[in-house]
């Protein structure tokens, strides 16, 4: 009661200056642990309910991802995440030399300096929507390949003071890690997708939500008896129930909890540190944690560039992963059993771990404005490239393209956008960062350009200044204001259709220079309100117009000038609508012509465009004979484009009898 009654109270005040929670739950667990206040003593009590916060937050993390993606993320996770482990290790052992401690102590701190923090970085990530940005796949690779180092550190702990060190128990536990790893993703895609379908079928809530639990718990038990991290074995866990349909349920029944405990699992951290140490030795306290927020920034950043993750995704994965993680004081007691460690100098790694921690959402934020300046790093990146290539990378481009359309990404929403142009006859080309997506899109045939669409060279190589349109339809909030500011400044009369998450982030790209926002969170909304009215037998035409009238009230995106403009528009289109009518073989008006027809002297309509595939016509010529297959779109007043319909399709059924 007096841990979560401090913590509720520090949390508010700090609000009140915009101090993250987690910030907030460091610095409750300081005042009340017994470095400080003293008033909570149960440090066993607490960690016991922190680790469930951390499983339940790791398997909700785990919930967002697919196995698909996981297995595309393996260059990273044992590229970059090897690389990352290993040249912190090494740059930590530089120094200890350098200051003359002992070879064992130096492997040992390096051990300590090397994990990051996964339950932190992870909750920032997810509270930003940034989980599935290059940056936070970079992230999550490395924060993956961390928690699965943990074993054979764990191992090497208790060998660094014994010459004849067995290094192949390391490999071959590092190799029963994976094996583990593999047989827990195996068995439990095969078990727990059933089980849920089961359980949804009881439609019972209590059922469902225990079900949860014991599969998040369970599965974290299951890989801590293996010797792995609970936290792994939670987010293994997340990942294949993230695969079925009821994922989004899932995560809405688990949430509260999570934050409940994980709350917990930030104060038990601070509850760890020694407050009056920052006051006997800030320089020591204070120097060591810069020292460590530099090196691992820098070696982060220098990874992911190596990796061609961008100079964008580095930099911020970079200041994101920069602090000790929460292994490292499972490492830390390890070590003092082994006597790696004195009394005094863990509570000083203690003391410089929270500080570490409690300055990540700064660094965080701070990873957002660098990386809005990280061009100059995507430049040497690409022409560092092109020297290890032997030149061999040409542009995407070999002839002079105009009106043509620069796509931002290629997921999911890209890739129909692409197959539209495509069957309108209208070039793409495609800039994508994912180095997988651009060789398969190479291969099928597509213009493509590899890298950050921040860079304005590549924006050049894809003739944008030539260009009709640019849609961007990437996740990353920061990279999507930062491509469409570049690329209004670039190209004054283009057209820029940006697809981002939340309505709270339209004014802003509008103001970068974006012509059209679609956030998917109003558009989802919009499509619910159709379905609705569909349901009570709402005419198409009607719903249409719902649509666009909520559309444009809550859009609130209309230049002042144009102002006057779209509400006359506005008037004329909520008296009128828009229908497309497809006439088939048995149509009575096949063979006529529209002047024959004269739909707007005897219905009143007008024929705005005809659609024979493959050509759309838009005013269409009225001397064209009509053809099975053809669809029309008709313009105007509901009882008008009813009329209209009786004479291109017949009359109904019923009208007939």
């Amino acid at each position: 009661m007096v841990v979560l009654a401090v913590s509720l109270a520090v949390v508010c005040l700090l609000r009140r200056f915009r101090v993250p929670p987690v910030v907030g739950f460091l610095l409750a667990g300081a005042v009340v642990g017994p470095g400080g206040l003293g008033i909570a003593h149960d440090r066993e009590g607490i960690s016991a309910l922190a680790d469930v916060g951390v499983v339940l937050l790791l398997f909700t993390i785990g919930l967002k991802f697919s196995l698909q993606e996981i297995a595309r993320l393996k260059v990273w996770v044992f590229g970059a995440g090897t690389a990352q482990v290993m040249l912190t290790l090494g740059a930590v052992m530089l120094v200890a030399r350098w200051i003359e401690l002992p070879a064992a102590t130096g492997v040992f701190f390096g051990f300590l300096v090397a994990l990051s923090s996964t339950a932190i970085v992870l909750k920032l990530q997810e509270q930003a929507g940034e989980s599935g940005t290059p940056y936070g796949r970079l992230s999550l690779s490395i924060l993956i390949l961390q928690d699965l180092a943990v074993v054979p550190l764990l191992l090497l702990v208790p060998m660094l003071g014994q010459p004849d060190s067995d290094w192949l128990k390391v490999v071959l536990a590092l190799g029963r890690s994976l094996l583990i790893v593999a047989a827990i993703l195996l068995a439990t895609a095969v078990v727990l997708p059933r089980l849920i379908e089961a359980v949804v079928r009881t439609r019972s809530p209590e059922i469902f939500t225990l079900t949860i639990i014991l599969i998040a718990l369970g599965t974290a038990m299951v890989a801590g008896q293996a010797g792995l991290s609970l936290a792994l074995g939670a987010f293994l866990a997340g990942v294949v129930l993230g695969g079925t349909p009821y994922s989004h349920h899932v995560t809405a029944q688990i949430m509260p909890l999570r934050d409940a405990f994980s709350s917990l699992f930030f104060v038990s951290i601070g509850m760890l540190v020694e407050p009056r140490l920052w006051v006997q030795k800030p320089l020591e306290t204070f120097g060591l944690m810069l020292g460590i927020l530099l090196l691992k920034a820098l070696v982060i950043t220098a990874v992911g560039m190596f990796f061609r993750a961008g100079g964008r995704a580095s930099v911020a994965a970079g200041l994101s992963l920069a602090q000790i993680g929460e292994f490292s004081f499972v490492l830390a007691q390890a070590g003092m059993t082994h006597q790696l460690l004195d009394q005094e100098t863990y509570q000083t790694f203690l003391s410089i771990s929270v500080l570490t921690m409690a300055v990540t959402p700064l660094l965080v934020s701070l990873g957002r404005r660098l990386s809005r300046r990280s061009s100059a790093l995507d430049r040497m990146q690409s022409r560092l490239r092109g020297v290890l290539s032997g030149g061999t990378e040409a542009p995407a481009e070999e002839e002079e393209l105009h009106d043509h359309v620069v796509l931002v990404g290629y997921g999911v929403n890209g890739r129909q956008v692409a197959q539209a142009m495509d069957r309108l006859g209208v070039a793409c080309v495609v800039l994508e960062l994912n180095p997988a997506n651009a060789e398969e899109l190479r291969t099928q045939g597509r213009r493509v350009i590899y890298g950050d669409a921040c860079q304005e060279s590549l924006l050049e190589q894809a003739s944008l200044a030539t260009a009709r349109a640019m849609v961007v339809s990437i996740a990353d909030p920061v990279a999507t204001r930062c491509i469409t500011a570049i690329a209004r400044s670039f190209n004054p009369r283009l057209d820029i259709i940006v697809r981002t998450r939340f309505v709270a982030e339209v004014e802003t790209l509008r103001k970068q220079g974006a012509n059209v926002v679609v956030p998917e969170e109003f558009e989802t909304a919009l499509r619910l309100v159709g379905l609705v009215m569909e349901a009570y037998g709402a005419a198409h035409g009607t719903i249409l117009r719902e649509l666009d009238r909520i559309r444009e009230e809550n859009y609130a995106l209309l230049r002042e000038g144009q102002a006057a403009k779209a509400k006359r528009l506005s008037r004329i289109l909520s008296a009128a609508g828009m229908e497309e009518i497809e006439l088939g073989e048995t149509a009575p008006v096949i063979g006529q012509t529209l002047r024959a027809l004269d739909l707007r002297g005897r219905a009143g309509v007008l024929v705005v465009a005809l659609y024979r595939e493959p050509q759309l016509y838009t005013s269409p010529d009225p001397d064209l004979a009509l053809a099975p297959g053809d669809t029309l779109v008709l313009f105007g007043e509901d009882a008008g484009i009813r009329e209209a319909q009786d004479l291109l399709l017949g009359p109904p059924p019923e009208a007939i009898l």
